[in-house]
């Protein structure tokens, strides 16, 4: 029998990275001799290996060459992070053009006497092509949720997404009951033309790709998606396999101390009673709601746990300035009175979701802390910011019930008030009936999450082993 390897190449994202690494873990643990590569451009590459627990030195990475200037990127855009949110198209044709490298790759790897299976991001679709010139076999792993990605799928194939001009509703050919409003639509659905057309080439390209693959990985649980992932199984018409939850033990990059203040904090306070606050590591709001939202938490005088950066327009990744975009000496009075605590730029969130003292997570909706927050049984007020979190806040809120969204966007007509916000905080985390509900709710969700990978019954264990025998992996 062959020696096995499989290729992976994620889109270069921090939630599609995160993903990836945790797909080779999963991997390995169930195929410990075959060869696991990761595949992308070297800033990348190095990123990862800097970054990689030490258990997972079984995996190999893989540079294929790549010039960021050689397509009108600044010299060191290798990765969404580099880019502003509405320029991620440039980054998505310029990775088009690694193509040739990576068939040259497949082409030694062959060669070598393997039996290789690519495992791509959607986003990356080009590679089938390389994968069936070489005789490979060849699935796609969705970093995020069915429903969201059934949603995304549609209007990809429909650019340029135009809402009706009374209503404000986007009609979904796939799905036409499922309801959209022109307020959830992506920066590059809802997109200037110029931009939209450049989205469009792009997704035209790779669409029709999509459907030449062999299966589709979801990181998802059956139990906790299947209007979602029926969607897309209806959509697609390929195999569709669930193989969730993959959820991070830790979150890079945290500092000792950092970590250290942030579990003390929580270890102060009562079992549910901080409320979590985290936009993710690619999106912030705008300065003006930053403002209503410290507002409404001083409003409510719960304790809270707030990861911040720089407002949107200004330099994310740059120094956080509470005097510029806070009210008045609020973060020196959330400090003195123990009732906030503000961490700058990255915080421990697998830690704090899973403290006893968490009671809810006001989110941005991305899917890894969607799962991070379900599996901790912790409900979520929703602020959705881009891509698909409008639909993961949306699935949420109207299948499971474990969902407020309090806000939408951070646009300039983004309507955000701080009594509204403590409204919903107050909503969620007091002793409501609603409360009451969405912790039921998140309850059951948890429980059908955590059963997925039992021995003998476990929805993901077992499309994992479907997936793995149609790939020719057992």
């Amino acid at each position: 029998m062959a020696a096995k390897h499989v290729v992976l190449f994620p889109f270069p994202g921090q939630g599609h990275l995160s993903a990836f690494m945790s797909l080779a873990d999963l991997l390995h643990g169930i195929l410990p001799d075959a060869a696991i590569t990761l595949v992308s451009t070297p800033r990348n590459v190095a990123a990862l290996r800097t970054t990689a627990r030490s258990n997972s030195s079984f995996l190999v990475f893989h540079a294929l060459p790549f010039t960021p200037a050689d397509h009108g990127l600044p010299p060191d855009c290798e990765s969404s992070d580099a880019v502003q949110p509405g320029a991620i198209a440039g980054l998505l044709v310029a990775f088009e053009s690694l193509e040739a490298a990576f068939d040259d790759y497949l082409s030694a790897a062959v060669a070598g006497g393997h039996d290789v299976c690519v495992v791509s991001d959607p986003f990356t679709a080009w590679t089938v092509t390389a994968a069936r010139r070489r005789g490979c076999a060849h699935a796609f792993f969705a970093s995020c949720g069915a429903y969201g990605s059934a949603v995304v799928h549609s209007l990809w194939s429909h650019l340029p997404v135009r809402p009706d001009p009374a209503t404000g509703r986007v009609h979904l050919p796939e799905y036409p009951e499922v309801v959209i409003h022109r307020s959830q639509l992506s920066k590059i659905a809802s997109a200037p033309p110029a931009v939209a057309i450049r989205a469009a080439g792009f997704y035209g390209r790779q669409i029709p790709l999509g459907y030449e693959t062999g299966a589709v990985l979801v990181n998802t649980v059956e139990e906790f998606e299947p209007t979602g992932l029926d969607m897309l199984r209806r959509t697609l018409k390929i195999p569709v396999w669930p193989i969730g939850p993959l959820v991070r033990a830790t979150n890079l990059p945290v500092s000792p101390e950092a970590d250290a203040a942030v579990v003390s904090f929580l270890d102060c306070h009562p079992p549910s009673s901080v409320l979590y606050i985290s936009f993710g590591s690619q999106n912030s709001i705008l300065a003006e709601h930053m403002a209503e939202l410290a507002l409404a938490l001083e409003s409510t005088g719960r304790p809270f746990v707030w990861v911040v950066r720089p407002p949107d327009g200004h330099n994310i990744k740059g120094e956080f300035r509470a005097d510029q975009w806070l009210p008045d000496g609020f973060e020196e009075r959330a400090r003195t009175t123990n009732r906030g605590l503000l961490a700058r730029g990255w915080a421990p969130q697998v830690r704090i979701l899973a403290h006893a003292s968490t009671g809810a997570f006001l989110s941005h909706c991305g899917w890894n802390s969607v799962l991070e927050s379900v599996t901790h049984g912790v409900p979520i007020i929703g602020w959705p910011l881009a891509g698909e979190q409008f639909y993961n806040a949306k699935m949420l809120t109207e299948e499971w019930g474990v969902c407020v969204e309090v806000a939408r966007g951070n646009m300039e007509d983004t309507v955000v008030n701080s009594a509204a916000v403590a409204d919903v905080v107050e909503t969620v985390m007091g002793q409501t009936a609603k409360a009451a509900e969405m912790r039921r709710r998140v309850r059951e969700i948890k429980k059908a999450v955590e059963g997925s990978w039992n021995e003998g019954g476990g929805s993901s264990r077992k499309a994992m082993e479907d997936f793995l025998r149609a790939m020719n992996l057992r």
